[in-house]
């Protein structure tokens, strides 16, 4: 591979310049581009298409890297071209990347060339984008309404061989992640309970919540491994008192309330239904994915979590110009991801017959220098100025629990969460937008 898959920092000026002494071809790791993407006024999307539709090109075959600031001529490196606005440039592609490639690209490095280039007496600026091997393949991109996914091959791109599409989907999927903790669980509570049960007393907490504590355990590291670093969003619930086989994952009820949550509405930003084609069964549960909720787990014993990166199009709705660079987090999601999680567990935990009390628990990850507005819950269609703005500076992540009973009501519920979260931006409650004062969710 070109330049040894480095990092752009590490990329030297005689390695730059070696690329035009010596005419390198574009091929399946190097594509050059003379200027800037071009943004056509009659197709405003083009630009937006073009960007992504070569980023994912190469996140889907070997990973490259992509120069904006080389001349080529039938595909062979020619001479520089500086880039007007490089820095500026960049974060518009970085921007672009965050909002419509799905699931994003870890590691994924834009940036302009740390210095300018000499050459030819000039001052040369480039942008670099750097495409890491990814092992999240395949990556689509959203456009017009539809996800396409798409492959280099040699120095072209071309669209994804459905084989090939299908099979990576699988190797991304599989084993599902409930199948994966199975064999974990069971070796946790195997080699444990003997011991616990021999020196328990009449003090102690009964076996069944410390199963819990080593469920939700073993959840976080496979969250944690799964997220690598990234901005992430996590929502799970789960009954205090654990029963193997609270619900039934193969009723037809249960399948129905996946597939259309109950009391959801159908124009919002919160969790929404699986489809029977993204489920994934075992003998622990269901798992699927889709591109508004993230990743969607419920297993047998009533554990249910919701994971969604924080740059999807749920979350960054609305991102403009005016944000490019700074990630924000669109606040009818921040309110309404929680009353449709929480909907979706009370109608799974009804007809399932499930009685006990149930920890709930909503976390925001790596969210640092993230913004949030507030709103005005009377003018759901707000706009926001910047004495309403809060940016999040912890390292930690936010996090805010409840434990409730079965008879819950999940908008009170969503609203104690949201409050932490605001809470947590330096943001006073009043401006949460999307609840009354009695915290009743009020969009219809």
């Amino acid at each position: 591979m070109i330049f040894d898959n480095r990092n752009i920092s590490e990329i030297t000026d005689q390695e730059l310049i070696d690329l035009i002494n010596n005419q390198q071809e574009e091929n399946l790791w190097i594509d050059f581009k003379k200027q800037d993407y071009h943004h056509d006024p009659k197709d405003p999307d083009k630009r937006r298409r073009e960007i992504c539709k070569d980023i994912t090109s190469m996140a889907n075959a070997e990973g490259g890297y992509i120069l904006i600031g080389i001349d080529e001529k039938n595909k062979i490196a020619q001479d520089f071209s500086t880039v007007p606005d490089a820095a500026k440039i960049a974060q518009s592609i970085k921007s672009i990347c965050l909002q419509y490639i799905d699931p994003p690209i870890l590691n994924l490095e834009i940036d302009r060339y740390p210095h300018p280039l000499q050459w030819k007496n000039q001052n040369i600026e480039i942008v670099i984008i750097h495409i890491p091997p990814s092992e999240r393949r395949p990556h689509g991109f959203r456009s017009k309404g539809t996800t396409n996914f798409v492959k280099r091959d040699a120095d072209v791109t071309r669209e994804y061989p459905i084989s090939e599409l299908t099979q990576d989907l699988l190797d991304r999927y599989q084993p599902p992640i409930t199948a994966r903790i199975e064999n974990k669980l069971e070796s946790i509570i195997r080699n444990t309970e003997a011991d616990r049960r021999n020196s328990m007393t009449s003090k102690d907490d009964p076996i069944e919540q410390t199963e819990v504590e080593d469920l939700l355990h073993l959840m976080k590291l496979r969250f944690e491994e799964n997220i690598s670093g990234a901005p992430y969003y996590r929502i799970f619930a789960v009954p205090e008192e654990l029963d193997r086989n609270a619900i039934d994952t193969g009723n037809d009820n249960i399948r129905s309330i996946l597939q259309k949550p109950p009391n959801i509405r159908r124009t919002g930003f919160g969790v929404t239904g699986m489809l029977e084609k993204d489920m994934l069964f075992s003998t622990e549960g269901i798992e699927g994915s889709n591109m508004g909720s993230g990743e969607i787990i419920l297993l047998k014993n009533g554990f249910l979590e919701v994971q969604c990166h924080l740059t999807n199009s749920h979350f960054q709705w609305m991102h403009d110009q005016s944000g490019l660079g700074t990630p924000w987090l669109y606040p009818h999601v921040v309110c309404e991801f929680p009353v449709s999680f929480l909907k979706l567990l009370k109608g799974l935990y009804e007809v399932s017959g499930i009685n006990s009390s149930i920890f709930v628990r909503q976390e925001y990850h790596n969210i640092k220098d993230f913004v949030l507005f507030g709103g005005n819950p009377s003018n759901p269609f707000f706009r926001t100025s910047p004495g309403e703005t809060g940016v999040y500076q912890g390292s930690q992540p936010i996090i805010s629990t409840k434990t409730v009973e079965s008879d819950f009501v999940p908008d009170h519920v969503a609203y104690d969460l949201v409050k932490e979260l605001y809470k947590s931006f330096q943001l006073a409650v009043e401006w949460i937008p999307d609840f009354d004062e009695e915290g009743n969710f009020i969009l219809e």
